[in-house]
C-alpha cells in the first residue's frame, strides 16, 4: 500500500472567519477566483454550501480535477477529496481547510494536503514542489478576500511580489496593487 505524504501551509487573512468560510465552502465552485493554478471552475453536483457539493476545476484546456466536499465540522474546517483527475504524477489526494478566528476581522487558514504519487518514487519530489504551489493558492485567497479582485496566472507574480513586501499581518490594499 502506498503511503500518503502530507504538506501543510497556512496564512493569516484580514477578513472575518465568516467571510473566509463563505468563499471557501459556500462558494466552493468558484475557486478560480483566487487560485491561479485554476483557469476555470464550476459547481457540478450536490447542494452548494453543503457536504456532498462537487466542483470541476479546469487546469487548462485538456486537464481538469473533480473535487467533492466529504466532511465539515461547523464553520471550523472541511475536507475535500479529489475524486477524478489531478496534477501530473498525483495518484490520490485529499485536503483539509482549517479556519481559526484570530480577531474580529482576521482569520488563520491552515491547508493540509495528503497525497500519493504514481509512480510512488516521485512523492518526495512532489512534496518539495507542493508548498510553493499551495502558497500561491493561499496568497491568492488572501488577496481576493482583502481586495475583492480576481487572481489569475497572469497577475499572480505581481501579487506574490506584493505579498513579500507585507509585514506581519498587514493587508493587501487595492489602490497599491498596480503590479497585479
Amino acid at each position: 500500500m502506498t503511503k500518503f505524504r502530507k504538506v501543510t501551509i497556512d496564512i493569516d487573512i484580514n477578513a472575518s472567519k465568516e467571510e473566509v468560510w463563505d468563499v471557501l465552502f459556500n462558494r466552493f465552485g468558484e475557486v478560480n477566483n483566487f487560485n491561479p493554478l485554476i483557469e476555470g471552475s464550476h459547481h457540478s453536483q450536490g447542494a452548494k454550501g453543503e457536504v456532498g457539493c462537487e466542483r470541476v476545476c479546469d487546469l487548462d484546456a485538456k486537464n481538469s480535477i473533480h473535487e467533492k466536499i466529504v466532511a465539515s465540522r461547523g464553520n471550523e474546517s472541511f475536507d475535500v477529496d479529489i475524486i477524478k483527475g489531478g496534477l501530473p504524477m498525483m495518484d490520490k489526494a485529499k485536503a483539509t481547510f482549517d479556519l481559526k478566528a484570530m480577531g474580529e476581522n482576521q482569520t488563520n487558514v491552515n491547508f493540509t494536503m495528503n497525497f500519493t504519487s504514481k509512480p510512488a518514487f516521485m512523492a518526495p519530489m512532489m512534496k518539495l514542489m507542493m508548498p510553493k504551489m499551495l502558497k500561491k493558492m493561499l496568497v491568492g485567497l488572501k488577496y481576493h478576500l482583502e481586495t475583492d479582485q480576481l487572481v489569475t496566472k497572469s497577475n499572480i507574480a505581481g501579487i506574490m511580489k506584493g505579498y513579500r513586501k507585507l509585514q506581519n499581518n498587514e493587508a493587501f490594499v487595492a489602490k497599491e496593487l498596480s503590479y497585479a
